[in-house]
């Protein structure tokens, strides 16, 4: 059986994203198998549905680093829960990603850390989702300190990869118009999220973007 590999790319607002998820997947106990840590490079290798795969880490701090030429098969944005100012640059840092054009044909994960400090918490789920949202990207929460969903990112990058590869077509612009707007898209979500509040029923947006199984 032939291996796959894949190259994820961490957008750091905090500490160093990919070393982190790639270091405390050596402890998962799914049913995923996380079977090689190479110190120099952070690969992971998981078995999903039959099929290997090789996750690689890399970290960045500015999208400018990234070569649009060979560009990653995924984004992983990850903010502290716990700090405000790392959520505001985890939105900058999507922001950056959107205008050099790199979120159209890969999937970008916004992950918000350290849920397990609840008592200190500074930014909601909400408040998560929603800026997923704006960008079409998925969000999820873990506690990389207890090793809480880091197996459900872990899987869930990969489908994305996969779903992502399987389903993208160049000549649809549909997502670009979407991003060209993403400031009334921002309203829309806030008055989403306002009405979710108000009545207590969760609109579907928002529950697909915690889904990682689907795109």
């Amino acid at each position: 059986m032939n291996a796959t590999f894949a190259r994820v790319v961490g957008v750091d607002a905090v500490g160093r994203a990919g070393v982190a998820l790639a270091r405390v997947a050596l402890g998962g106990d799914s049913g995923v198998r996380l079977d090689r840590y190479t110190l120099g490079e952070q690969s992971v290798s998981i078995m999903l549905n039959g099929e290997e795969s090789e996750l690689t880490f890399v970290n960045i701090t500015n999208p400018k680093e990234i070569d649009k030429l060979h560009p990653p098969d995924a984004f992983i944005v990850l903010f502290s829960v716990v700090d405000k100012a790392s959520f505001l640059k985890a939105e900058a840092e999507l922001t950056r990603l959107q205008d050099a054009d790199l979120l159209r044909a890969r999937p970008a994960i916004l992950v918000a850390n350290k849920i397990d400090l609840a008592r200190s918490r500074a930014v909601s789920t909400q408040d998560g989702k929603c800026l997923a949202c704006t960008y079409r990207a998925k969000f999820i929460e873990i506690s990389v300190g207890i090793n809480h969903n880091v197996d459900e990112l872990l899987v869930g990058i990969l489908t994305q990869i996969r779903l992502k590869s399987f389903h993208f077509d160049d000549r649809d612009h549909s997502q670009q118009q979407w991003y060209k707007s993403r400031g009334v898209v921002r309203a829309s979500m806030k008055a989403r999220q306002m009405f979710t509040w108000l009545f207590g029923k969760e609109d579907s947006k928002f529950k697909n973007c915690e889904n990682l199984h689907i795109l």
